[in-house]
C-alpha cells in the first residue's frame, strides 16, 4: 500500500529540485545529504507541516489528503528540539541554569508527566520503556536529563503514539554507540511486529536493518533515491581559506599570553546526587594551562553535568570542591567573571534561543555570555563574527532568522558563539553533533590552527574520530572510572 505519494514537489524554503517520492508501507528510508541541502525540510512536508510551492502530496492510506487530526496520529516527526508545551516551565521562560537544580520546585514535568501526556500507560508501554533503558528516569525532571537521555525520552513519547509512519530527523544525535545499537535494535523489532514505516534524516552509517531505501539530497538541489548503499558519493574538496584562518588566528594572538603549566581547572572529591541518583561520586580532576582533554563516557554518566559545574551552570557546585582559575567557587569571581573566559557550546543550547534572532545575532550573544543580543556590538566584534561566518560558508545564512536553519547549522554556528571570544578555555560538548563531513572539517581544522600552546579545551564526544588532530590529547573517562583520581 502506498502510504505518502509526493508528486514534483517543491518545498517552501528548500532549493530542492520538483521531487517524486513514493513511501510505501514495508519500505523504510534513510534521506541523507549535507547541511543545508534540505533534509529536515522534506521531512517537515512529508508529515504535513510545511507547505508545498509546487507539486502535491497525497496519502492514499488515509483516502487521499487525509484531514488535519488523522495525519497527526499517523505521521508523526521526531526533532531533538522539542517545544511541546510540556517541556517549557509553567511560564515559558526558564534560566538554563535551572537544568540542574536538583532542589528547583517550580513545578517542571517529570519524564513520567511528559510521557503520560504523550500516551503513556506502564501496562502497555513497559518494553519501550525497558529497551530505552529509561525506567529510573521516570520521576526526575525531563529538564534535568543529559541531552543523550533527552533524545530517548523523545524518542520514546513519539512511539507510544503507534503511529504508521515515523519521520526522525537525526535520530543517533546525543546518543551514543550503545544506545545507537539499542535504538536500532528497537526500531527493527518495532518495524517487524507493527504497521509502522520509517523514515531516518541524517547519515548512512549504522542503520537498521529494516531500512532498504534511500534518498540523498545534493547541495544543489538535485536528488538521487535507490537502495542503500548504491548510491557512489564523493565528497568534494573542502576548502579552507587560509586567509581568512590568519585573520581568525590574529584575534587568539592578540590575547595576552598565559604560564603554560598554571592550575585552570581543580576538583576535590566532587559528589554531583539528585536525590538518590548519584551522577559523579568523589571525582579528582586537575587541568593546567595549555592542556586538552577528551571526556568520554555513556549517556548519563555526568559529562555535560561536569561542564556545567566548570561553567558556572550548576548549583552544586558551590557545596564541592571546585575550582577555577585558582579561586573556589563561591568564593571569588561573580559567575559572569568566570563565563567571560570561557567559550562553550553544548547541544541543547539550541533550545534556549527561542527569540527571532538572526543567525549573526546568535554569534554575537557569546560577546555577553547569554541568550540577548548585545547592545551595541564593536566594528571590530562585527568583523570577526562575519569573519567566522564567511570560513564556515555560512555568510549567505547570516541574516536569515537562527529558528529557520537546519539543525545542522544552527549547531554550527553555536559552535562560532563558543569560539567568538579567543578564551583562554573552551568548553565543547559534542561540538560536531549533526555536522556534516564538510562542517567538521573545517571545525577540526580550523582548531589545529587558532589554538596556542596556552589555550586550554575539554572536549566531549562519543566518537574518538572526531576529536583535532594534531594535539596532545589527555582522556578522562567517566564510564570507566567516574570516582577515581585523574590528572
Amino acid at each position: 500500500m502506498d502510504l505518502i505519494d509526493l508528486r514534483a514537489g517543491e518545498v517552501f524554503r528548500s532549493k530542492l529540485q520538483p521531487l517524486d517520492l513514493c513511501i510505501r508501507e514495508g519500505d523504510h528510508w534513510v534521506i541523507t545529504g549535507p547541511r543545508g541541502s534540505g533534509k529536515s525540510l522534506l521531512a517537515e512536508a512529508l508529515v504535513g507541516r510545511r507547505r508545498l510551492t509546487a507539486g502535491r502530496i497525497d496519502y492514499p492510506f488515509l483516502g487521499g489528503s487525509g484531514n488535519y487530526s488523522e495525519r497527526r496520529q499517523a505521521l508523526q516527526l521526531v526533532t531533538f528540539l522539542d517545544d511541546s508545551r510540556l517541556a517549557r516551565s509553567p511560564n515559558h521562560v526558564h534560566y538554563y541554569q535551572q537544568r540542574y537544580n536538583a532542589f528547583d520546585a517550580s513545578g517542571h514535568p517529570t519524564v513520567r508527566q511528559y510521557l503520560e501526556a504523550g500516551g503513556y500507560e506502564v501496562d502497555l508501554h513497559a518494553e519501550v520503556i525497558d529497551a530505552f533503558g529509561i525506567g529510573d528516569l521516570l520521576d526526575l525532571e525531563k529538564i534535568k536529563l543529559s541531552s543523550g537521555q533527552t533524545r530517548k525520552v523523545l524518542l520514546a513519547r513519539e512511539m507510544l503514539r503507534r503511529p504508521r509512519v515515523l519521520v526522525i530527523d537525526n535520530p543517533y544525535v546525543g546518543l551514543d554507540a550503545q544506545s545507537r545499537q539499542i535504538l536500532n535494535d528497537l526500531l527493527d523489532r518495532l518495524t517487524d511486529r507493527l504497521p509502522l514505516t520509517l523514515v531516518l534524516c541524517g547519515q548512512a552509517g549504522d542503520l537498521p536493518r529494516c531500512v532498504s531505501r534511500e534518498l540523498h539530497l545534493s547541495e544543489d538541489g538535485s536528488w538521487w533515491q535507490g537502495r542503500v548503499g548504491a548510491f557512489a558519493y564523493s565528497a568534494p574538496p573542502v576548502r579552507t581559506d587560509e586567509e581568512t584562518i590568519d585573520a581568525l588566528a590574529a584575534v587568539w594572538n592578540d590575547r595576552p599570553m598565559r604560564a603554560v603549566g598554571q592550575e585552570i581547572i581543580r576538583l576535590d572529591g566532587v559528589r554531583i546526587a539528585y536525590g538518590n541518583r548519584v551522577v559523579l561520586d568523589g571525582l579528582d580532576w586537575r587541568v593546567k594551562s595549555g592542556e586538552k582533554w577528551v571526556v568520554s563516557g555513556p549517556n548519563g554518566s555526568g559529562k555535560s553535568t561536569l561542564l556545567s559545574l566548570l561553567y558556572a551552570d550548576h548549583p552544586q557546585a558551590y557545596a564541592n570542591g571546585i575550582y577555577l582559575f585558582g579561586v573556589r567557587r563561591g568564593r571569588g569571581d561573580s559567575i559572569w567573571e568566570i563565563k567571560r573566559r570561557i567559550g562553550f557550546t553544548s547541544p541543547e543550547l539550541s533550545t534556549y534561543f527561542r527569540e527571532p534572532i538572526s543567525a549573526r545575532e546568535v554569534v554575537l550573544t557569546g560577546y555577553a555570555d547569554t541568550f540577548i543580543v548585545p547592545r551595541q556590538p564593536t566594528g571590530d566584534q562585527l568583523a570577526h563574527v562575519n569573519t567566522l561566518l564567511r570560513y564556515f560558508d555560512l555568510q549567505d545564512e547570516a541574516d536569515r532568522p537562527y529558528l529557520q536553519l537546519s539543525s545542522g547549522t544552527q549547531r554550527l554556528l553555536l559552535l562560532c558563539r563558543a569560539l567568538v571570544k579567543a578564551p583562554v578555555l573552551l568548553l565543547l560538548d559534542e561540538p560536531f553533533q549533526g555536522l556534516d563531513a564538510a562542517s567538521i572539517y573545517r571545525a577540526r581544522h580550523l582548531l589545529q590552527q587558532v589554538l596556542r600552546p596556552d589555550d586550554t579545551v575539554v572536549f566531549i564526544s562519543h566518537f574518538r574520530p572526531e576529536v583535532p588532530e594534531g594535539m596532545d590529547w589527555n582522556y578522562l573517562d567517566l564510564g570507566r572510572n567516574p570516582s577515581g583520581d585523574q590528572t
